[in-house]
């Protein structure tokens, strides 16, 4: 069977960047119909089927999912877009794509590993091992991908591509018996498995739970520990800026791999004194300061941000409940200055346009967002002055650094779903 598509407009077509959105939060529909019309130029037909599925922004909670902790995030209203058709062959898997996207080819009962310009599909890859596993049989089909979903600015558009992969599979009816046990959480967490085990980076389950379960005018209180959660209320009079760095925002590299090392040899450490800890996340602010002597310096510093962190998201929840705006707003600056002082996944970009947003009117806190090391900050900031902050910033980035920054306004927005074509 033959799967064949192409990942288009990430970065291409649309930009990465646009402001179209969909009614109420969800995905819109002249998305869909970009994505249908690349199909048909693609392939001479007509997709059936879609999957969809958003970037998400984190809000507080910063590497604390692979410690069991807590994440306080949202889904946004950008989509990463899939439309696919099934094909009567049974033989392989191809992928075949446009911009600076090779074709990639594989097999369906014989799924490798793409490296170098091959290496974006390894996301789409990996969800479908990860569905193979689970017991879904997959034949072929043709895939069209097209992405609004910023890359490389820390909004995760890789989890986006592997939810909105796992939508469209099971909307093209493959096993539907299957996917009815399996469910949106187990689907959740294929996709987490996908990035864990075939693309090789040990993020935590944040990035595709939210972008799964997120809703319009809610932010997403996970535990990541049992993966309870609750939808908290998020007021019309603020927004959410997104400031692009132009910093490379890549993870796979080690970086982020060796700080979730870090945090495992704490939490060993910490043993120590009471066998019941497993995770950071079992570890309060008080203990920690009791304990932090058995660490090295490095280490210490980055459970140090680990163990505030969690304290910093159910104040942030608390602070929300309250309607408290000027306190979500500290924490996150609060979130920012632990990332880049402790934690070390900050860099001298992300520390500039946090600095250089202090002072312009509306500014109500900012942090960087997602692994670090590049990609974009957060910034909350008054609804009614929004459009002039993003210009503001911009402007000031632009001439201290020399770089055009492009700014954002999203807005909380509906997680995956799938559908008829």
């Amino acid at each position: 069977w033959v799967f064949a598509g192409g990942l288009v407009g990430i970065g291409i077509m649309g930009g990465c960047f646009s402001f179209l959105c969909g009614e109420s939060g969800g995905v819109p529909r002249r998305q869909i119909d970009a994505a249908k019309h690349g199909f048909e130029l693609a392939f001479g037909k007509s997709a059936t089927h879609y999957g969809a599925a958003p970037g998400r922004i984190e809000v507080l909670g910063n590497h604390t999912d692979y410690n069991e902790g807590y994440i306080l995030s949202a889904a946004i209203d950008k989509f990463c877009v899939i439309v696919a058709r099934r094909t009567e062959d049974s033989a392989g898997v191809m992928v075949s794509s446009e911009g600076r996207f090779e074709r990639v080819t594989a097999q369906v009962n014989d799924i490798q590993k793409g490296y170098d310009t091959q290496s974006w599909a390894n996301y789409i890859k990996g969800v479908l091992v990860e569905l193979q596993q689970r017991g879904v049989e997959l034949g072929g089909f043709e895939m069209y991908v097209h992405s609004e979903v910023p890359t490389g600015a820390g909004v995760s558009s890789s989890a986006a591509l592997e939810v909105a992969t796992a939508q469209v599979v099971k909307a093209l009816g493959f096993s539907p018996e299957v996917f009815s046990k399996l469910g949106n959480l187990e689907l959740i967490k294929a996709c987490k498995d996908a990035e864990n085990n075939f693309v090789g980076m040990g993020c935590g389950i944040l990035d595709q739970f939210s972008s799964a379960q997120g809703q319009a005018g809610k932010l997403v209180f996970l535990d990541c520990r049992d993966l309870s959660f609750k939808l908290v209320p998020f007021p019309s009079n603020a927004k959410w800026v997104l400031a692009n760095t132009h910093t490379p925002h890549a993870l796979v590299d080690g970086k982020y791999n060796a700080l979730r090392a870090a945090c495992e040899r704490a939490a060993d450490a910490f043993k120590v004194n009471d066998n019941n800890i497993t995770h950071l996340r079992d570890v309060m602010t008080t203990k920690f300061e009791d304990w932090k002597g058995l660490l090295d310096g490095d280490t210490a510093r980055v459970a140090k941000h680990i163990v505030y962190e969690n304290e910093r998201v159910l104040a942030g929840v608390a602070a929300l409940k309250r309607g408290d705006l000027p306190a979500l707003g500290r924490l996150l600056s609060e979130s920012h200055a632990s990332s880049s002082k402790d934690f070390g996944n900050s860099c001298d970009q992300l520390d500039t346009m946090v600095n250089l947003a202090q002072g312009i009117p509306g500014f109500l806190g900012g942090r960087l967002m997602g692994g670090g090391f590049g990609g974009c900050t957060l910034n909350l900031v008054q609804a009614s002055k929004a459009e002039a902050f993003a210009a503001e910033l911009a402007a000031r980035y632009e001439r201290e650094t020399g770089i055009k920054s492009q700014t954002i306004i999203v807005a909380t927005g509906n997680g995956a779903t799938s559908g008829r074509a």
